[in-house]
């Protein structure tokens, strides 16, 4: 029944932050980005940098962002995020570059780099925007 799923990831007038920070640390492509400005969606001056729509791919997975349009404030919400993303990385020494890079950054460590009972070198890492990473090595 389900053709394909696609994260939309929310962000609290950090998104550009955010892809740019991608692209940094994974080596993001952005596909289109759009700001409120762009979409003349203007309910606040103050605003009008803020991403209405992204696009962005992650080896052969697109994902979708975008700062939300009410201003709303991260003190109200949950600090933990609610979302993990998995990413399958190629080679041991990759995902050691990528944690390194994640956590240099101000990302904090979930669950340290270890080898894992599914024969893995496996970590989760929240980033500095809240969403959690899980990247894995199969070996």
């Amino acid at each position: 029944m389900i053709k394909t799923g696609t994260p939309y990831l929310y962000f609290y007038d950090e998104c550009n932050d955010a892809l740019n920070y991608y692209v940094d640390i994974f080596g993001a492509e952005i596909l289109e980005k759009s700001t409120f400005e762009d979409v003349e969606y203007m309910e606040d001056e103050n605003r009008k940098d803020c991403i209405a729509h992204a696009s962005f791919k992650l080896g052969e997975s697109v994902f979708l962002a975008n700062d939300f349009l009410e201003k709303k404030s991260k003190d109200k919400h949950s600090e933990s995020s609610l979302i993990s993303i998995w990413l399958e990385i190629e080679k041991d020494t990759d995902i050691k570059l990528l944690e390194e890079k994640m956590l240099a950054t101000g990302s904090k460590s979930i669950t340290r780099l270890e080898e894992t009972f599914w024969d893995s070198l496996y970590t989760k890492i929240e980033d500095k925007f809240g969403i959690i990473w899980e990247l894995n090595a199969q070996r």
